[in-house]
């Protein structure tokens, strides 16, 4: 077998084995591998992506495989996460679980339609490199971040997030043992000391100095204090438990449109993967994406829709929702946990919007002094958020 390399691909030395790997086991009789750096555009901080392609020959002909890879960082100086145990938790997502929910989801006759959607890991995968079958060569894209998404895009989502949450469920029930040594243990992965603190507190000062001064005079501190509940919120183990996405956004989310209208999604990047309270997953969605007219038109259906979902998909385990989240729970929770959409707008949400040029290195240096620029359509859209719980009585 003939492996060719084109000069300007600045594929690293450690992936190409692994490239060479999946060649081999594709029977390309010879091929050149072609590879460029993609740019995250402010999307990605704690990987460096890639796009590579081999084309070749096979004994049936001409052939090309399009691949994504995703390489871990050089450094790992980040204090309020380990960036290898992130990628670890990737692996472990893509390796193990997402097999699992195939598994699973074959076991119960489940339709093609009616599944969770996974994209393809090939097995050179490891907690250095994760390996993919790249979606955008099969016509999937990602959303603008800045941009208000779509109720039809919205919908799919949710119900994408539905039955994650459900199999998660499933997993305990069918799968006892996987999911006493391998669930239980997956504890929400920051590090709240003192730099996590800092970061906070800047970044939240920036945000609510983008208010209006009347509202800043008025909330300043209340939403301060709402913020000091994020660590609580994300640590909590009590009640309802699942395995949660942890960073359940629309830039992690591959979208499909066919003849402009949108067809299917598949949720990516897991490195946030965590045992905690779903619902968290769902607020962290809505809070991301959406504007306060969509939510004020859509939220209580979406919801609506999220446990719709989680049922229909236990229906196929003959498992009852209402044994395992109670519907009146699930309400409860709801509304004790909705105002994580008002912390995530505080700290979180300013990356969204950063200028692509000006996007932070937070790899190279400290978070409570991280500066970047951050677009205009950002103000606009934390005043309907603060608004929103003001309105609801949260603040």
């Amino acid at each position: 077998m003939e492996a060719n390399y084109s000069k300007e691909n600045g594929l690293p030395e450690s992936l190409k084995d692994s490239i060479n790997n999946i060649a081999k086991r594709e029977n390309f009789i010879s091929y050149e591998i072609i590879c460029k750096n993609i740019s995250p555009k402010g999307g990605s901080y704690m990987g460096v992506l890639y796009q590579v392609d081999i084309k070749g020959k096979t004994a049936e002909g001409a052939k090309e495989v399009n691949i994504f890879v995703k390489n871990k960082v050089e450094k790992d100086e980040m204090k309020i996460y380990s960036v290898s145990e992130v990628f670890h938790r990737e692996m472990f997502t893509y390796k193990e679980l997402l097999t699992l929910f195939v598994e699973l989801q074959d076991e119960a006759n489940i339709p093609e339609i009616e599944r969770y959607n996974i994209v393809k890991c090939y097995e050179e995968t490891n907690s250095r490199s994760i390996i993919l079958e790249n979606l955008v060569k099969q016509g999937f894209k990602v959303y603008n971040r800045m941009e208000t998404i779509s109720v039809e895009y919205a919908k799919l989502c949710v119900q994408q997030l539905a039955k994650f949450h459900a199999l998660s469920f499933v997993i305990q029930e069918k799968r006892p043992n996987f999911f006493r040594e391998k669930v239980v243990s997956l504890n929400q992965p920051y590090v709240f000391e003192e730099d996590w603190y800092g970061f906070v507190k800047n970044i939240s000062y920036y945000s609510i100095s983008c208010l209006d001064p009347e509202v800043q005079k008025s909330f300043k501190e209340k939403i301060l204090k709402k913020v000091d509940d994020y660590p609580k919120y994300m640590s909590d183990v009590s009640g309802v438990k699942t395995l949660c996405h942890g960073d359940y956004k629309h830039n992690n989310i591959m979208a499909k449109e066919v003849d402009g209208k949108l067809v299917k999604v598949i949720p990516i990047d897991f490195q946030i993967l965590h045992y905690g309270c779903p619902v968290l997953d769902f607020v962290y969605l809505i809070f991301n994406g959406t504007d306060q007219e969509f939510r004020r038109k859509h939220l209580s259906a979406l919801k609506t829709l999220y446990y719709q979902s989680v049922k229909d998909l236990l229906d196929y385990f003959k498992m009852d929702i209402e044994k395992i989240f109670p519907e009146a729970e699930f309400e409860k929770v709801f509304k004790e946990k909705l105002d994580f959409g008002l912390m995530i707008n505080m700290f979180y949400v300013p990356f969204l919007f950063a200028i692509e040029d000006d996007a932070p290195d937070v790899t190279n240096q400290s978070l409570s002094s991280l500066s970047f620029k951050v677009d205009s359509r950002f103000t606009e859209r934390l005043r309907g958020v603060v608004d929103d719980f003001i309105n609801w009585g949260y603040l």
